[in-house]
Order: C-alpha cells, then sequence, then structure tokens
C-alpha cells in the first residue's frame, strides 16, 4: 500500500468511525445514508439499503468497514466513468 492508499484508507476510517455512532464496528443503512450524505452523495434510504445487501458479504444486514471501503472503491470507479465520458 503506497501512501496516497494509507492516506485514503485513514480518511475513509476515520469517515466510518464517525457515523458507527455505536462502536458497533459495523453501520446501518441510515448511517450509511448519512456517511454518504457528509461525502455529498445524496441517496434515498431505499437505494441505501440495496447498496448493503449488494455489498454485506457476511449476509449481517450491516456494513462492516471493509464491506464499506468495497462500497466506496465501486461509487469512486463509477464517478471516474462519468466524468471520462464528459471529457
Amino acid at each position: 500500500m503506497n501512501e496516497t492508499d494509507e492516506k485514503r484508507a485513514a480518511v475513509l476510517r476515520e469517515w466510518f468511525d464517525r457515523v458507527d455512532s455505536d462502536k458497533s464496528g459495523s453501520i446501518t443503512a441510515l448511517q450509511l445514508k448519512t456517511a454518504l450524505a457528509v461525502g455529498n452523495l445524496e441517496f434515498s434510504l431505499s437505494v441505501v439499503q440495496q447498496m448493503i445487501r449488494i455489498y454485506d458479504f457476511d449476509r449481517n444486514g450491516t456494513m462492516s468497514f471493509q464491506e464499506f471501503v468495497a462500497l466506496n472503491n465501486f461509487l469512486l470507479k463509477v464517478q471516474h466513468a462519468f466524468s471520462d465520458i464528459e471529457r
């Protein structure tokens, strides 16, 4: 992991920990919706619930930090794809 990746991971961890208000190590759909809103990503609760269904690899109904990172990676790829189209 290079320095940029380490900084990104640290930012994601801080972002995740901020919304994991009960410090359970996982976040609910409502907490994920809040986390995404902090990053200026507004989604309906039903869309956020679908994100959890897709990225909840252990199928426990919540999102762990690793699952949150996987979702974030996907959202960044989508954002970059649309940025490339606009050029």
